[in-house]
């Protein structure tokens, strides 16, 4: 038994070391460091694992453990070798540095290491809440774990299809499923590493999830001190992140797909923004990589993948121009709306259909509209329960300082960018709880939690952007330069190297707790 856990811990820690070998390649420099490295590197490891999954599958390969670990393995090792051919003195002297955490007071110390330590033993209660508990919620047995059940048992990616198909169907190579037009990532999330066990287990099937919160606090941490926060100001922030209840549940309860499309979603918007701040290459790499994975985790993650088009464009437009495009879209929706809408079919995919009566879109399904939603549910889950803690009153006091600063200073690039962002956002949620049926999950007190979850990481990481002025140093080599003159002040060549030399060396922050 001890053998089968031991291929459950190499299964899950081998892509977690490839990714993060070469996010470190990618990385040199010492502020993101580790912490970044290891939580996105553990998300597209994991991701990459599903697609040679995917790739056994479609040659026609029984499922196993062994195909794509060798790849993972050869991924791994040419991700150390590259990073020690551009290991030098100077990037060990910079990681030594980092060491020091910033924090030169006795007292903040004292607090970093007790809230690690506080987070670790709440992170340890989880693991062990994940490594005690079998399945249980609702979600999983009905939608997310039924398919790893079966592909674990047949080793094949069995195909399942709808009550008509599987009744048409005679040769019984097909399985029922309500949801089957859900993506299968997530399944094969909790596939892998029953596949490693050798049969299927309940436990090493949700360990991914555990996997998954510890990513998104590091992801989130390593993303805080490349903006500029301090090492105490970063876990401070990560702490607020990790302690949320409803955070936590989706933990202990493995086997809902929202942890993974929060993961997924956020670190995505959260790289985006610090493209937008300096124009960093490596970030909208990254956040082109997760956006493009959000269809693959839930039906929605298309949905979401579309807010990145409006937040686009507020980088790339200023001004006179993004108030013009702004301007136009609301004229366009309004003409759409009173002649009735459009509606147009997309090969290989169905018919969507935008009306005043109705929204279609293929694999979403079809959402009849009309204002029907209530204000009160809201209240109670966001201001009342303890779903989030305090975390929308601090929403509500962050929200007035920036535009507060807004209106005195003006929108540099990033600023755009997030308030597009925070705007869409709220509004496509706005639409799906009251403007569709989705209103009944909000009076019900259930999917509403679930579904603002996806955001809630990207939301912290704009309050955090707040309170924590963003760092002014020149990006690296392998960095773009930011095209919005507001978006950083120009610095003579002397002056960014002089800049980028004492950020190296002791990462100090432009606001420090």
């Amino acid at each position: 038994m001890a053998m089968e856990w031991w291929r459950v811990g190499l299964a899950l820690g081998l892509p977690w070391l490839a990714g993060a070998l070469w996010l470190r390649v990618l990385w040199r420099d010492a502020t993101p460091g580790w912490p970044l490295a290891l939580g996105y590197g553990y998300i597209l490891g994991l991701l990459v694992t599903t697609l040679l999954l995917r790739a056994q599958a479609t040659f026609g390969l029984p499922l196993n453990f062994v195909g794509p670990m060798v790849i993972l393995a050869v991924l791994a090792l040419a991700g150390g070798g590259l990073m020690w051919w551009r290991a030098s003195l100077a990037n060990l002297q910079i990681l030594h540095e980092q060491e020091d955490f910033d924090v030169d007071a006795q007292w903040r110390h004292i607090l970093f290491v007790l809230l690690l330590i506080w987070l670790g033993v709440r992170l340890a209660g989880l693991a062990l809440e994940v490594w005690w508990r079998p399945l249980y919620p609702w979600d999983a047995w009905t939608t997310w774990t039924v398919r790893p059940r079966v592909w674990s048992e047949l080793h094949q990616l069995i195909p399942f299809v709808d009550p008509q198909r599987w009744l048409a169907n005679t040769t019984a190579s097909a399985y029922l499923l309500e949801a089957w037009t859900y993506p299968c990532t997530v399944p094969l999330l909790a596939l892998w590493p029953t596949l490693a066990f050798g049969a299927w287990n309940e436990t090493a099937a949700n360990l991914p999830w555990i996997g998954c919160v510890l990513a998104l606090g590091l992801g989130f941490y390593g993303q805080a001190r490349q903006w500029g926060a301090s090492a105490l100001t970063a876990l401070i922030f990560t702490w607020l992140l990790l302690s949320l209840p409803l955070l936590n549940t989706h933990v202990a309860l493995a086997g809902y797909a929202d942890l993974w499309m929060a993961a997924v979603f956020s670190l995505a918007v959260i790289a985006f923004l610090q493209w937008a701040r300096n124009g960093d290459r490596r970030q909208v790499v990254l956040a082109v990589l997760l956006a493009l994975a959000c269809p693959l985790i839930k039906l929605e993650g298309t949905v979401w993948l579309l807010l990145f088009l409006p937040m686009l464009l507020a980088a790339r437009l200023r001004g006179r121009w993004l108030l013009a495009l702004a301007g136009l879209a609301i004229v366009a929706g309004a003409g759409g709306w009173l002649t009735g809408g459009v509606a147009f079919n997309i090969p290989g995919l169905g018919e969507v259909r935008l009306t005043p009566e109705l929204i279609q879109v293929p694999y979403l399904g079809q959402f009849t509209l009309g204002y029907r939603g209530r204000w009160n549910p809201l209240m109670m889950n966001f201001l009342v329960l303890a779903n989030w803690h305090l975390l929308w009153y601090l929403a509500l006091v962050a929200a007035s300082v920036a535009l507060t600063g807004v209106v005195r200073r003006g929108a540099t690039r990033w600023q755009r960018v997030e308030l597009v962002f925070i705007v869409t956002s709220l509004l496509a949620l706005f639409i799906l709880f009251f403007m569709t049926d989705a209103q009944y999950w909000a009076e019900q007190y259930t999917s509403i939690n679930r579904v603002f979850l996806d955001f809630v990481p990207a939301f912290l990481f704009c309050i955090l952007t707040v309170f924590v002025a963003p760092r002014n140093a020149a990006p690296s080599a392998s960095s773009q330069r930011v095209a919005d003159p507001e978006a950083a002040p120009v610095f003579s060549a002397d002056e960014n190297r002089h800049r980028q030399i004492k950020h190296d060396l002791a990462g100090i922050a432009p606001i420090d707790l």
